[in-house]
């Protein structure tokens, strides 16, 4: 296995020395975190492989809020969480109240304690080369156990009315991506990566709608993707005009009839 580099998952939104950026981010975790989190234990509930793990570890846990959800709903686990941003795991260790969750500040292929059960939640997007990735979680978990990888599923994603100001921009940060070896299509990704290799094979797959119409979801949707866009305008990875974007949207959030869905592809990956 060729040792992966630092470099090889810089995005550049995760450029979390700047303030405002690491403010954004925080917000956006928390916020991603709540408008789902209560379909994906879902999936948690019915997984054998989670019940029996004692040791989870998190791969870009970011600020540590989504791990300790989890742990709160699963206390007889230890939890570790690591992130390549300092800045976000200083969050996470600040906020981190219970003796069975840890943060580290890390680059993913320098971890090399085991664990029985790995997360990759909205992780996959960011990276250029799933291969080493699964090849390097696969050297951490024993046979049998398992990963699960949670990432967005761009195909649910709609707006009533609709809102093309917006559907253009994100096609265009897409696209950008995508150039750049981030590809958004991240379950084909796995399976393709677990199809030319031993070390996996692929366990059950969910695919999760969710809606505004749950109370809070819209305003929560709302914030999240007001946040997004000025994210990807202060990294001045993408050349767009921002302003015709956020004021649409703007419009659009006032609206009272506004209607808006996401969706997450939640698969798990089983050790060989």
């Amino acid at each position: 296995m060729r040792q992966a580099k630092l470099s090889d998952h810089a995005d550049p939104l995760f450029r979390t020395k700047k303030p405002t950026i690491l403010e954004i981010w925080d917000q956006i975790q928390r916020l991603q975190t709540d408008f789902a989190f209560a379909q994906e234990l879902s999936c948690y509930y019915r997984t054998p492989q989670w019940h029996a793990a004692k040791t989870v570890l998190d791969l870009g846990t970011g600020n540590g809020y989504y791990l300790r959800k989890i742990a709160g709903y699963f206390p007889d686990k230890v939890y570790r969480g690591v992130d390549i941003s300092a800045e976000l795991i200083a969050i996470a260790q600040r906020e981190s109240k219970s003796g069975n969750v840890s943060f580290s500040h890390c680059n993913l292929f320098d971890v090399t304690e085991a664990a029985d059960f790995v997360l990759m939640r909205l992780l996959l997007q960011h990276l250029p080369d799933v291969q080493a990735v699964l090849d390097h979680v696969g050297a951490l978990i024993p046979s049998g156990g398992s990963a699960l990888i949670i990432d967005a599923h761009d195909p649910f994603r709609f707006f009533h009315p609709e809102l093309p100001e917006f559907t253009r921009f994100f096609a265009a940060y897409a696209e950008h991506e995508r150039s750049t070896g981030r590809d958004r299509r991240v379950a084909k990704r796995v399976e393709q990566a677990i199809a030319s290799g031993h070390v996996w094979k692929l366990g059950d797959t969910l695919r999760l709608l969710i809606p505004s119409t749950i109370p809070g979801n819209l305003d929560l949707f709302t914030r999240t993707y007001t946040l997004l866009v000025d994210l990807v305008d202060q990294t001045g990875e993408l050349q767009y005009d921002f302003s015709t974007v956020k004021e649409a949207w703007r419009r659009w959030s006032e609206r009272p009839d506004a209607y808006a869905q996401v969706g997450l592809n939640l698969t798990r990956i089983d050790r060989v």
